[in-house]
């Protein structure tokens, strides 16, 4: 899955759902599940994702995994933010801050989700915060990555170019990879790469980096994340005056959310195409 080479990763899934209902260990059934679960989410499929995730918390909870909770809620704030819900979901991710200090990808989500809620001061503050030591505090592990894309779309959605440099600094190492730490997946680097450079007025590295995420997650059927790319460049583009290909991009990502119910990118690509029929 990280590596980008997604028909070897559904070919290995499909395997491990077989081994699974050999099995039939508690333990593993669970991890199927939830791996299933966030191959649907980040494929776009939200409902079966959430569907999926939630017999996973149920098998978890009957094995006594302590972290069932922490995988669904992960889940869920997921699904919820792109579903337009996100105010149904912040007291869980304030709490899951609290529960999990040591698990940076919370605060980060918390920044991230807080930008679609209109709280965007709170957002940038605890960006600021956590870019105040370069975003070292964030441990190596497998949410690392995931880390550092929430604090990304926190970056972008704020306008921070401070952060937004040092995080394109950080991320740009994994360039050739998809975010992805063994529950869900944020898309491909070079989608939150482009969206950086965006904000760091680097628009020819923006297009470069955008061009390629949306061809590769459309190709790939990445559809949530091609529908965010899209519109994030739609955005950019719109910000520099470019509104032709604004609107093409607006368009993509419009068509795309509203076949899927991406309602938080829908709002956002409908009020481009808008603004664009309306100039």
């Amino acid at each position: 899955m990280e590596r980008g080479d997604l028909e070897r990763a559904k070919l290995a899934l499909e395997r491990s759902q077989l081994i699974a209902h050999e099995l039939d260990r508690p333990t593993m059934n669970w991890v199927v599940t939830f791996t299933m679960a966030g191959w649907e989410l980040m494929h776009g499929d939200l409902v079966a994702g959430e569907r999926l995730f939630e017999s996973a918390f149920q098998i978890g909870q009957e094995a006594g995994e302590p972290d069932a909770v922490l995988v669904y809620a992960a889940a869920l704030t997921q699904a919820r933010s792109y579903q337009g819900r996100a105010g149904e979901i912040i007291e869980m991710l304030e709490q899951g801050v609290s529960a999990y200090p040591a698990i940076a990808a919370w605060r980060a989500g918390l920044a991230s989700t807080l930008c679609y809620l209109d709280r965007g001061v709170e957002a940038a503050k605890i960006l600021e915060q956590a870019a105040s030591d370069r975003f070292e505090h964030i441990a190596p592990n497998t949410a690392t990555l995931t880390a550092l894309a929430l604090y990304a779309d926190a970056a972008v959605e704020t306008d921070s170019a401070g952060p937004a440099s040092i995080l394109y600094e950080l991320i740009e190492p994994w360039a050739d990879q998809v975010v992805w730490n063994g529950l869900i997946g944020y898309g491909h680097v070079r989608m939150w790469l482009g969206l950086l450079a965006g904000v760091m007025g680097d628009h020819e590295q923006a297009d470069q980096h955008l061009a390629f995420a949306c061809d590769f997650q459309e190709t790939h059927g990445l559809l949530l994340w091609a529908a965010r790319a899209h519109v994030g460049w739609a955005e950019a583009l719109a910000g520099r005056g470019d509104a032709a290909r604004a609107g093409e991009h607006a368009t993509r990502a419009l068509e795309l959310s509203r076949e899927h119910g991406f309602v938080l990118v829908e709002e956002r690509a409908a009020a481009l195409v808008d603004a664009q029929s309306t100039a």
